[in-house]
């Protein structure tokens, strides 16, 4: 074209191209919503009613055609009609049974399979068979054997051994719940009832400690409610096995001379307990076996959570929800299945999980939430939808980049406020009970029980029992509370490796599996990964179960006859060792500060809060994510075979780092959640608001 002339109004024919080129956007599908519609400028305002183009005398530089005049009989052409295109068929998911070229559905995580739940069921049935035993043959015998000191073997088969046989069946039982809470979901969206809002209310790390978790009577499975409700009762075993066995002169039976005997009112209801536990147990058997399955895998990491929602319809309901401190009140309630799917338009056959028949809302840089779509043609109403959208996305902005936002949620127990008080209360503590117990030999000596220490016909000491069942019931409530600590960080360990500002490796990240992991192989885990405070506090988890064991088997009531006076006296070796690990436990509390790197926006308890951080992620999309047969081939795609995690980039040293921060999601926009720390052709995330790498 030729310079413009001046003089000359080229405003008309701008305003022209401009109209030509969103209406072709608009018939293309690729337009976006613009303040100005084709009812501000209809073409017949651009072309000038005297046919040269211009608004005075000068001529343009290039011929303008002539409108072509109406027809008498025709009344004069009004606003041009928008070109209409065929709408396209809605692509929508379609359950499909297994074929022959897909791997059989029904994977069961070891803790829940029939020989792993047996095996404990059998022990279970040793515990019941050995308390029969011990109630009878102490009747029958006027005890089980004679008593002969507080640092010999028998001291120890009595008052340590029952407790701790207790407490290895209780840790395999927090195995078992753990389990349990991790597939539960999935298992519930296979089951002849669904729950419709599995994603929401259900939750999928374990929480059955100090106090019941009743979640499971309002989510749909009440059987599992009152199992697990079983299963918290057998916390009352360990205070009660501490007490089950305690000393009695007898006098009816040879020589007067002190005995050990079984208490029965406590055997019974041990006998009791451990009997619903057994049930729980069966009911275990029954709930999770492998036909009511539909899993490959366990999904025990946040890779399985990518695996198994990439190709779902559900993603389009996590608008915006990474933001959000409550993620379920956001998303509807939807009956969900897991399983082999295809769609209405494409023929391959991919395991996910999402809604039957329903559309599949793809995520594209043209993608508009419904609530954002103009609701009207006027030029106004559009204006006003326009300037509602752009203030919704700018506070969405700020939200994602917000410190407050980005740094807000943490569990209340471990609050800066709450940690301080925990440490000074422990420290306090501590200090005074090394005080009472060590001061003028005080527990060395032996203190008055303030309790009748005569041991009845039914084997029953008040005194022998109030200082056996009391400090191991405190010491089962200082185990049982550090259980919670131990679970949150062993699942926020993930996130915070990802929030290393150069990010981290896919073995560090996605694939952690913390939560799924058996006692003591934490530790030596987290170790080898360089992550180790968990190791440490998984250690103290651990070890926290001989404060309870100890607890209970230190205290005897003992006659002294140079005064003719009934003392309670502590084994030496057991309360030192006790006192040890006491003042490990109680200094442990300094280590449990989360740190920034820790905190996140809400919770991660339930898949709906997990999917918020990944619902328009690229990762959905990566090919290492695309057609997994096995863990095994995950794996190998993350850690060893795939740089770029794609088809396109491959290279023979895995170098792909990820990282959690504000990423470019698959529909154009800011979000904030997880993806590689960089991708081909765009800039590292932001993982720390205000700080740019």
């Amino acid at each position: 074209m030729s310079p413009p002339t001046p003089g000359v109004d080229d405003t008309p024919y701008i305003r022209f191209a401009i109209e030509q080129l969103t209406r072709d956007e608009d018939v293309m599908g690729h337009g976006r919503y613009s303040l100005l519609t084709s009812d501000d400028y209809p073409i017949q305002r651009i072309l000038p009613h005297d046919g040269t183009g211009v608004h005075g005398p000068a001529a343009p530089r290039f011929p303008v055609p002539s409108p072509t005049p109406p027809l008498e009989d025709e009344p004069a052409p009004s606003m041009p009609k928008r070109i209409s295109r065929k709408p396209v068929p809605d692509e929508v998911l379609i359950p499909v049974d297994v074929v022959d070229d897909q791997r059989e559905l029904g994977f069961v995580p070891t803790p829940l399979r029939l020989p792993a739940l047996v095996l404990y069921l059998i022990l279970c049935l040793l515990v019941l068979a050995g308390l029969l035993f011990s109630l009878v043959f102490a009747s029958d015998r006027h005890g089980l054997f004679d008593y002969d000191g507080t640092t010999t073997p028998r001291y120890f088969v009595f008052q340590y051994l029952p407790q701790l046989l207790g407490m290895i069946l209780l840790i395999w039982l927090f195995v078992i719940e753990a389990a349990v809470y991790r597939v539960i979901p999935y298992f519930g969206m296979t089951a002849p009832r669904p729950y419709d809002r599995v994603l929401q209310d259900v939750r999928i790390l374990p929480a059955n400690f100090v106090l019941p978790d009743l979640r499971f009577f309002g989510a749909g499975e009440p059987l599992l409610g009152v199992t697990f409700l079983m299963f918290w009762l057998a916390n009352a075993t360990i205070p009660l096995l501490a007490s089950l066995y305690q000393t009695q002169w007898i006098t009816d039976d040879g020589p007067a001379r002190w005995r050990w005997t079984t208490v029965r009112g406590v055997g019974w209801t041990l006998f009791a307990l451990y009997l619903l536990l057994a049930a729980g147990v069966l009911y275990c058997m029954i709930r999770f076996r492998r036909r009511q399955s539909a899993l490959l895998w366990d999904p025990d990491s946040l890779a399985d959570v990518i695996c198994l929602f990439q190709k779902s319809n559900l993603c389009h309901d996590f608008e915006r929800t990474e933001v959000s401190p409550n993620v379920g009140s956001h998303i509807p309630p939807k009956f969900l299945r897991l399983g082999y799917w295809t769609t209405s338009q494409r023929s391959d056959v991919f395991h996910a999980v999402g809604e039957e028949h329903a559309v599949i809302h793809r995520l594209s840089m043209d993608a508009v939430p419904e609530t954002e779509k103009p609701d009207g043609p006027t030029g106004s109403a559009s204006a006003d939808v326009e300037r509602q959208r752009s203030s919704y996305a700018s506070s969405f902005s700020r939200n994602i980049h917000s410190p407050f936002v980005r740094y807000r949620w943490t569990p209340w127990f471990l609050r800066d406020s709450a940690v301080l008080a925990w440490i000074i209360m422990a420290i306090i503590l501590i200090i005074a009970f090394l005080v009472v117990s060590f001061v003028n030999q005080a527990v060395q000596r032996g203190f008055r029980p303030l309790l009748p220490s005569r041991t009845g016909p039914g084997g029953f000491s008040p005194a022998n029992f109030l200082y056996s069942f009391l400090p191991t019931l405190l010491g089962m409530f200082l185990f049982l509370a550090w259980q919670p600590i131990d679970t949150y960080f062993r699942a926020i360990q993930p996130f915070a490796n990802l929030s290393n500002p150069a990010g981290a490796r896919a073995e560090r990240t996605l694939l952690l599996s913390y939560p799924a992991g058996f006692p003591g192989r934490v530790t030596a885990q987290a170790i080898m990964n360089g992550d180790y405070k968990v190791a440490y506090i998984s250690f103290v988890s651990l070890m926290a179960l001989t404060i309870p064991v100890l607890a209970g088997g230190v205290f005897t009531a003992q006659l002294f006859t140079s005064d003719n006076e009934v003392r309670m006296v502590a084994s030496m070796p057991g309360y030192i060792a006790l006192c040890v690990f006491l003042t490990v436990y109680a200094l442990s509390y300094i280590t449990i500060w989360p740190t920034r790197k820790r905190y996140l926006p809400h919770n991660i308890n339930t898949l709906a809060n997990l999917m918020s951080f990944l619902y328009a992620s690229p990762l959905f999309g990566d090919g290492a994510f695309r057609n997994v047969n096995s863990k095994a081939d995950l794996v190998d795609r993350l850690v060893g075979a795939s740089a770029g995690l794609t088809a396109e980039t491959r290279d023979p040293k895995p170098s792909a780092r990820f990282a959690f921060g504000i990423y470019m999601g698959r529909d154009g926009r800011e979000h904030l959640g997880i993806d590689r720390l960089q991708r081909p052709g765009s800039g590292e995330m932001l993982v720390t608001p205000g700080l740019r790498r």
